[in-house]
């Protein structure tokens, strides 16, 4: 028993030992397990961190080539004239029934290279000519437009702007778009516009301007085309702007349309704005197409002179501020303007009358060498048709004038095969010594003189958005 006793306590000692071996061995291997496997799982992590920061690194070079492609700067403002080109010009314009042929000198050495030139003005501020370069998009949408294809050149140019493939000349599909709608009096379009348009470029977008084309002028034309007799105020409105009245009296006796400029106007005092609303209520009694020239900006000097609850010794500024009003058919601004008069002078509020004989249109302020004197020759809303009698006004009124401006402020479209013969008129005016400048075009008509070439041989300013 003893013996059996001794082997089986050898026995019972031997089991565990090769036990705890194994599990040392199982826990090694578990160990070594986990630890690959950790580092495996570090290996991937960081391979995805640098995929991701590669894929990042994609993009932002992507976007960067993108924004250097299609969202390119303006053009940055100089005065580095490009060279002149040596050969001529040669511009072939048909409309089907006919070929001009015309070849010439170019007559203006600074419009050579680029889309757009810039000269820069006696105050250091920039103003932008067209030159000739027109991308196939734009010219045909300026033909279509002056082929009278309204609803196409609509479509078209809503296209242009939806696909954003016009690179640098995007916005000039845009700017054409705005002067569309306002052309026709579309004020809810054009307001959706300018809200795609704000948030597209991250700028304020162009305002509606109830009164820039009143009439209907792409069915019914209006006949008047000439000079524009003008009278330019300036530096304060005060008792010293009688005689510039007495001109505007004697003008009106005269002439249909004419011409009155307040973009200079400084500062305003109780007794000129007493003068001036005693003249415009005189013309406002007779028919007259009235172009009015920095009138917002005198509305909103007078505003700075009045004060709510406050009575100075006379009431003028006021009832100034309020015609003015009227006359530019601002109704809503009008409104609040007539209920502070009714509160500061206890009356009863003035009632909104849009004028009745006399029409107004508003255009920008050019500018101007003081030399040289603010008539101009007005161009009539369409150019159609026979321009035999139309050149020869223009004629008679370059023989006067140089340099010989040319108001567009009331253009709306020039048909095509017209243009051909305005550009044949001006060729002889050019390569004689004239520097004819277009002013206040809409960017419709402005693209239609750089497809047939227009820009070789004059300025071409088109207004501001």
């Amino acid at each position: 028993m003893g013996l059996f006793s001794l082997f089986k306590k050898k026995d019972s000692q031997k089991a565990p030992a090769p036990t705890d071996k194994d599990a040392s061995r199982a826990k090694q291997r578990e160990e070594d397990k986990a630890r690959l496997s950790a580092t495996t799982e570090s290996r991937q992590n960081s391979q995805r961190e640098i995929a991701r920061a590669t894929a990042l690194k994609i993009d932002a070079i992507e976007s960067e080539m993108e924004s250097a492609i299609f969202n390119s700067p303006e053009p940055s403002w100089r005065n580095k004239r490009p060279p002149k080109p040596e050969e001529a010009t040669h511009i072939e314009i048909s409309d089907g029934r006919n070929t001009d042929h015309v070849v010439f000198q170019d007559t203006l050495p600074l419009m050579g290279a680029s889309s757009t030139e810039f000269l820069i003005d006696d105050d250091g501020s920039a103003l932008a000519v067209l030159d000739s370069a027109v991308t196939p998009v734009i010219e045909e949408i300026a033909i279509l437009y002056a082929s009278e294809q309204i609803a196409l050149t609509d479509q078209m140019l809503q296209s242009a702007i939806h696909d954003d493939s016009l690179g640098s000349a995007s916005r000039s599909a845009w700017w054409m778009l705005f002067d569309l709608y306002q052309i026709l009096g579309k004020e809810s379009e054009f307001e959706n516009l300018s809200i795609d348009y704000a948030s597209k470029y991250e700028t304020s977008p162009p305002s509606w301007i109830a009164d820039l084309y009143r009439s209907s002028p792409i069915a019914s034309p209006a006949s008047f085309a000439g000079l524009t007799p003008t009278v330019a105020f300036a530096g304060t409105l005060d008792g010293s702007i009688v005689k510039q009245l007495e001109k505007v009296q004697s003008l009106a006796e005269k002439n249909q349309v004419f011409r009155l400029e307040f973009a200079r106007v400084a500062n305003v005092t109780p007794e000129g704005c007493a003068l001036l609303l005693k003249a415009l209520k005189t013309l406002g009694k007779k028919e007259h197409d009235l172009i009015m020239v920095g009138a917002a900006e005198l509305a909103t000097k007078i505003q700075s002179i009045i004060k709510i609850g406050r009575r100075d010794e006379t009431e003028a500024p006021w009832l100034l501020l309020l015609e003015i009003l009227q006359l530019l058919d601002r109704e809503k601004d009008f409104e609040e303007a007539s209920m502070d008069y009714c509160v500061t002078f206890e009356v009863s509020p003035p009632a909104f009358e849009p004028p009745q004989k006399i029409k107004v249109t508003t255009a920008a302020a050019e500018k101007v060498h003081p030399d040289i004197s603010p008539d101009r020759f007005m161009m009539p809303p369409v150019i159609s048709g026979s321009l035999e009698k139309l050149m020869a006004d223009v004629r008679d009124y370059a023989a006067q004038y140089n340099p010989v401006l040319i108001d567009c402020s009331r253009l709306t479209r020039v048909e095509f095969s017209a243009a051909g013969q305005l550009m044949n008129g001006l060729a002889p005016l050019a390569t004689g010594g004239k520097v004819i400048e277009f002013q206040g075009v809409n960017h419709l008509v402005a693209a239609l003189f750089q497809v047939i070439g227009l820009n070789s041989i004059a300025k071409i300013f088109p207004h501001k958005y």
